[in-house]
């Protein structure tokens, strides 16, 4: 089997199994990084969009502090990870259980609304609420005030806090009317606030940071987490802490250029392009069915 995807000069060769044996997706240190920019998904571009962040505009704050966060030890992490595997309780299985597919941001540079967004609707799932798709085109465009910008993934996490997200019946995706945001829009987006997050907006977008085993313990407790790259000027969800080889761990991501990339819409990053320049992780949502 083999695993390609598209890009300006045509369709490029990912990964190859022997004898049609199913491999991941995993892009780390040996991956080209010029085949994850401008690619062609299904004949379409797809979009990137995190940028760093504006001090001016937006000053340091803090939230709840990563430092409460208690870590796992390295040492239990191939047990829990078996044990996620055989109880099919990693984030990835409950998404997919659920009927969640990945998010599409179009070649819009909307993808630090969606890393957050998509957590959301994870968090959801979790706790066995409705699948209700949710708009991460409302939160960036709002944000943006109408305009194809890009941010990061603690700018929407915010705004998901204050606000929250609307269903995609009020506003949906690849919709950047800002005619949108009506009271009734407003009072569906407050349904799905984020409660509790974990986050550190205190130090410069490049320093800010949830540490590559702070965002393992999260997932590990089934907690999602938003993802920001520097490398690839991208923000994705992190969804499971993966063992691709004995003793060399990664983070199974959901992008948001839809179900036809990688597998389902899902990757394994590892090595460098696996440590997170800020991250927010996402552990509490309200509860309404709508």
């Amino acid at each position: 089997r083999v695993w390609v995807w598209g890009n300006a000069s045509g369709r490029i060769t990912v990964a190859t199994s022997k004898k049609n044996t199913p491999q991941p997706f995993i892009i780390d240190d040996d991956t080209d990084n010029t085949l994850l920019f401008a690619p062609l998904v299904n004949g379409e571009p797809k979009g990137h969009g995190l940028v760093p962040r504006d001090y001016s505009v937006y000053p340091a704050e803090m939230f709840a502090p990563p430092s409460d966060l208690h870590l796992i030890p390295r040492s239990e992490w191939s047990a829990r990870i078996k044990e996620q595997e055989q109880t099919k309780s990693r984030i990835s299985d409950i998404l997919q259980s659920a009927g969640i597919e990945s998010m599409d941001q179009g070649s819009n540079g909307y993808c630090w609304g969606h890393s957050t967004v998509g957590c959301v609707q994870a968090l959801r799932a979790i706790n066995n609420q409705p699948n209700v798709p949710l708009s991460a085109y409302a939160v960036c465009a709002i944000i943006k005030n109408g305009r194809n910008e890009g941010g990061w993934c603690g700018l929407s996490a915010k705004f998901l806090r204050e606000v929250g997200v609307p269903s995609q019946k009020l506003w949906p995706q690849g919709n950047r009317n800002l005619n949108l945001d009506t009271p009734e829009m407003r009072a569906n987006a407050a349904l799905h606030k984020v409660t509790e997050d974990w986050v550190d907006l205190t130090r410069d977008i490049y320093d800010q940071n949830l540490t590559f085993d702070q965002v393992a313990t999260c997932l590990l407790c089934g907690i999602p987490c938003a993802i920001d790259l520097n490398w690839w000027s991208h923000s994705i969800m992190g969804c499971d802490l993966v063992e691709v080889e004995s003793g060399s761990f990664g983070i199974r991501i959901r992008n948001s250029w839809g179900n036809s990339w990688g597998e389902n819409g899902f990757g394994i990053l590892r090595g460098s392009k696996s440590i997170p320049n800020g991250a927010v992780a996402l552990r509490v949502t309200g509860g309404a069915a709508a």
